[in-house]
């Protein structure tokens, strides 16, 4: 009887899992050319070295996930392709990019916009000072 049971949650939990992974393995965005240019740009250029995006890569730079919310499409483009001078103390400087390059950029960003993230990466939240 146990061994039934056990047999019967076994097939139960794995029947769970086989469904859940193949419904999410479906982007829920589908990418669009413009975007999947703009990845391989991000990812030639090694931007998530100091960039992160979804709270993965790295923390010199700011986070991009929703900076096309935040800042508007236009003010990125303009970024990418005329950076603002650095600080010299910096370790790696903003390397400004082509017309082309940048748009590809903005297009994985405005993909990245899109997808429903629940909240995440939560944003940093100031303690409350103690009596």
């Amino acid at each position: 009887m146990k061994l039934r049971v056990f047999i019967l949650i076994s097939l139960v939990s794995y029947g769970t899992f086989i469904g859940a992974n193949y419904f999410s393995s479906h982007l829920a965005v589908p990418m669009s050319e413009g975007a999947i240019s703009g990845k391989q740009v991000w990812q030639r250029h090694e931007c998530v070295s100091c960039h992160t995006i979804f709270g993965n890569g790295g923390y010199v730079g700011a986070d991009m996930t929703h900076i096309v919310a935040q800042r508007g499409s236009e003010y990125v483009l303009n970024y990418l392709v005329k950076p603002p001078v650095m600080l010299p103390n910096r370790k790696l400087h903003h390397p400004g990019l082509s017309g082309s390059e940048a748009t590809q950029i903005v297009e994985y960003f405005e993909y990245l916009d899109k997808i429903p993230t629940l909240g995440w990466p939560p944003q940093p939240q100031k303690a409350e000072k103690e009596s």
